[in-house]
């Protein structure tokens, strides 16, 4: 009988609703509430409020490696904001006072001004975008895959001068230091006297010759890597990832400067004169790189409430392929005559000229971070920041040499390439570039 009693109890409280709300702390369905609304609880709420400090945060965090959301998909675009390594030219184009000094326009000379070239400074911002995309490859979100694309506004820079028609004036020239005198001179696009008067100039006043000279360089900038990752460590407000891939650049650039002079007709015909003369000569340097490697990093990022901070480092090593195009032309045109045309300019000529192509071990790292605020459950905005440097890449400036032979310029009175010296002097030369700058970008998650 007394072992019945135990047993009647339990019959009793199984029947009886207010017996059966369970341990202190819990709390049971209402009536009519779907019991699904419980599922993985074990029919039970947690006793804490849901304002606690962290049970919202524990109760959002989708799978390991989330980063706070159970989104599987993520795309991303950013406006860029960025420097980059700029690129000395030599000097290219310079004036003077005709008659003041014996070599009006070259270098050294008191009078002698720099028109363009010899500024190396990184200028003006450039504009850009980059865009990003990725998704988990396991429901836990351990794994995944991520590829982005970026781009750069191309640059162009342009120069112009032009003299008087008639007179010939103000003074243009184009700077080199001649290899055979050892000193520096220069070659005159538009002259309007002789120094010291020793030719009779024509009457009425006018130059020896007139002309304009006209200088443009460009500058393309772009890239893409994809990268799978995996979690090392993740918590309810940070996350640390490794990632490997492969990582793709390009810079190309080029710089082109034209002349055309007009020889006065009432000056001696040929050289070094050419009266009666147009003469038109162009010089062209392009070069090309395109970086190929393997990528290895890591990033991480940490979350307080709405807000979040995020970093990343990565380098690639591989090789980068350089290409450097060099040509060089001059046109003489006499006074009712065929044009003769010399593969051969001033900077460019036959001693230089040529298509060069080599490749370069190359070291490629990248750092960046973002600080941003989580606006919507699937929209986050940032703002960041991100440097890279490229160790190995041929530009046009580069290329240029300065020590010229009169021997190689066809304007000149030894014109005789086989004659040498060999100057200009060939490439190839490298340096490093960089580019770094800031961003602005949402993220949406799906």
């Amino acid at each position: 009988m007394r072992k019945l009693v135990p047993i009647a109890m339990l019959l009793m409280a199984a029947a009886s609703p207010s017996l059966a709300q369970g341990p202190p702390g819990t709390v049971a369905p209402a009536a009519g509430a779907p019991a699904a609304a419980f599922a993985g609880r074990g029919g039970t709420q947690p006793a804490f409020p849901q304002d606690s400090l962290f049970g919202p945060e524990v109760a959002d965090v989708g799978a390991a490696g989330s980063g706070g959301s159970a989104a599987q998909y993520w795309l991303r675009a950013e406006y860029l904001l960025w420097w980059t390594k700029g690129s000395r030219l030599p000097p290219i184009v310079t004036t003077g006072q005709p008659g003041a000094t014996p070599l009006p326009g070259a270098l050294g000379q008191a009078d002698t001004r720099i028109l363009y070239g010899d500024d190396g400074g990184t200028g003006r911002p450039r504009s850009g975008g980059r865009f990003t995309g990725g998704l988990w490859l396991d429901c836990c979100h351990t794994v995944g895959v991520e590829g982005s694309y970026f781009f750069l506004a191309d640059r162009n820079t342009r120069f112009d001068a032009a003299s008087d028609a008639t007179l010939g004036s103000p003074l243009i020239a184009r700077p080199f230091f001649d290899v055979l005198t050892g000193r520096q001179n220069a070659q005159l696009v538009a002259f309007p006297a002789l120094a010291g008067g020793t030719t009779p100039l024509p009457a009425g006043g006018a130059g020896l010759a007139s002309g304009d000279i006209h200088a443009s360089t460009y500058s393309r900038f772009q890239g893409a890597d994809v990268n799978a990752f995996c979690c090392l460590c993740t918590g309810c407000n940070y996350s640390v990832q490794a990632l490997a891939g492969f990582r793709y650049l390009q810079l190309n650039e080029g710089f082109d400067v034209r002349e055309s002079t007009r020889v006065n007709p009432a000056l001696p015909a040929g050289a070094p004169f050419f009266g009666g003369s147009t003469i038109a000569i162009a010089d062209q340097f392009d070069t090309r790189n395109n970086f190929y490697g393997g990528q290895v990093g890591l990033r991480g990022e940490v979350r307080r409430g709405a807000f979040f901070l995020a970093a990343q480092a990565k380098v690639a090593l591989g090789v980068t392929h350089q290409t450097v195009d060099i040509l060089g032309s001059t046109a003489i045109t006499p006074a009712g005559g065929p044009t003769v045309v010399t593969p051969a300019g001033f900077l460019a000529s036959g001693s230089n000229s040529g298509h060069y192509v080599r490749d370069r071990f190359s070291v490629v790292p990248e750092v960046g971070v973002n600080a941003g605020v989580q606006v919507t459950d699937n929209l986050r905005a940032f703002v960041g920041y991100n440097f890279l440097y490229w160790s190995s890449v041929v530009r046009p400036a580069d290329q240029i040499d300065v020590g010229l032979s009169g021997t190689q310029i066809p304007t000149d009175t030894r014109f005789n390439p086989a004659a040498g010296p060999a100057r200009p002097g060939g490439p190839i030369r490298d340096t490093g570039y960089w580019a770094q700058g800031i961003s602005f970008g949402v993220e949406l998650r799906f």
